[in-house]
This record gives structure tokens, C-alpha cells and sequence, in this order.
């Protein structure tokens, strides 16, 4: 898989749109017709569990994503780095089966990918689709999770490990794209271990993150968007 010169910025926002939504968790299907207690005050819950989840300057972590498409047999498999700096700065660099970097920040999106070997700029002054995104990006990655009651249906679909299932009310813009979120917290509840989008279309896109590191410092390399770092 390659990326057409013409296809640079439908390449971020795929990447943008991927990263709102995913990960390799235990889905509603899985838990069968069992029934999991709710907690009492979901809205203190949830910011509880964002307030321990979001307690972190920098992050680094790997991550392998996997897209199941419901017109092929095989999966897409993705593997790379994910870099973050608090308070609006994030760094997706996809090492295989292609190589392709984006960078974002409160004021612009820049992408870099190895066929047209260019960088490519998005002012987000000049795209509010991009910014409604990226406001939401910012939360699942900061860990503010509360917030999002406003906007999902919210329910805990298992204890330990656990797993919360976001499904987009009509308000929210990723209905149109997206049946449901499912993430699931490490042991630990301090950051996520895996995330998982299933589609209106039927396809299901599921990200493992893996040797997640918090409060790391992060050099200059982490944020460049051109050739390997």
C-alpha cells in the first residue's frame, strides 16, 4: 500500500479520523446477554476514572492497528509510534506496511509520507470540520473522558478489565461514521491498552497500544514529520 501524491491530506484526515477511534477491546457482542452493574453517578464515575487516566505530561507508546473491511477477506495491519505532549501536541508516525508521519497541534496538521517524500500543512483556522475533530481527538488522548457524556451514550460493559462503550448521540458529528467506541483501560487505569471503532459501514478498526511509557522526556525528534525518527 502506497500513498498517491494527490491523496497527502485524505491521508491525515484518515489517520486524524483513525486515531479518534479505535482500539483491541472486548466489544458489547462479546459479553454475551450477561448484565453489568452500572455505576450509580456515571458523571463522577467517568471523572474519576479520566482524572486518574489524565494524569500524565508525556506519553510514548507503540501501537499495531488492525482494520477489518467488510468487502476484504484480509486485514490491514498498521505499526508505529504514537508521541504526546501536553497540553496540544500529538505525533502519529506509521512505520510499516508504509511509512507516513502527521503531527498536531492547536494550529495546524502536518504530514509527511515517504512516496511523495513532501510535507504537507493544514491550517486548522481554515478547516473547523478538522477542528470539531481534533477536540475530540484531544480528549480521548488527554484522558478527560467526563466530557464526553455529552455527546455518547455511556455504559460499563465489564469491570476487570474495564471496558466502557461510547455509542455517538444524534448531536454528535461522528454518528454518520460510527456505530460505537469501545476502550479498555490497563490493570492500572492509568492509560488506555487498547481502543476499537465499529462502523455504520460494518468495518471495524482496533488499535493495541504496548509499552506505553508516561512522563518520558520527548526530544525534538518525536515531532518531526519528515524521513525516520
Amino acid at each position: 500500500m502506497m500513498v498517491n501524491k494527490g491523496s497527502g491530506m485524505k491521508v491525515v484526515y484518515w489517520v486524524v479520523l483513525c486515531l479518534l477511534i479505535q482500539a483491541t477491546v472486548v466489544s458489547a457482542a462479546d459479553t454475551g446477554t450477561k448484565t453489568v452493574g452500572q455505576p450509580t453517578d456515571l458523571p463522577a464515575f467517568m471523572q474519576g476514572i479520566g482524572k486518574k487516566a489524565s494524569n500524565f505530561k508525556t506519553l510514548k507508546t507503540e501501537f499495531i492497528q488492525e482494520k477489518k473491511m467488510v468487502m476484504f477477506k484480509q486485514k490491514l495491519v498498521m505499526k508505529g509510534r504514537i508521541f504526546l505532549e501536553k497540553p496540544n501536541k500529538i505525533a502519529w508516525h506509521v512505520d510499516s506496511p508504509l511509512r507516513y508521519s502527521v503531527l498536531i497541534t492547536d494550529k495546524l496538521i502536518r504530514q509527511w509520507d515517504e512516496d511523495t517524500n513532501k510535507v504537507q500543512e493544514v491550517s486548522l483556522a481554515k478547516n473547523p470540520i478538522f477542528q470539531n475533530v481534533l477536540s475530540q481527538l484531544t480528549v480521548w488522548f488527554s484522558g478527560e473522558y467526563g466530557s464526553l457524556l455529552d455527546t455518547n451514550e455511556v455504559r460499563v460493559v465489564k469491570q476487570a478489565p474495564l471496558v466502557i462503550e461510547f455509542i455517538p448521540k444524534d448531536n454528535n458529528i461522528s454518528k454518520k461514521v460510527i456505530k460505537s467506541i469501545t476502550i479498555t483501560f490497563r490493570e492500572d487505569h492509568n492509560y488506555l491498552q487498547q481502543l476499537r471503532i465499529q462502523e455504520v459501514s460494518g468495518d471495524v478498526t482496533t488499535i493495541n497500544f504496548k509499552n506505553t511509557i508516561l512522563n518520558t522526556p520527548l526530544n525534538s525528534n518525536s515531532f518531526e514529520v519528515k524521513g525516520r525518527v
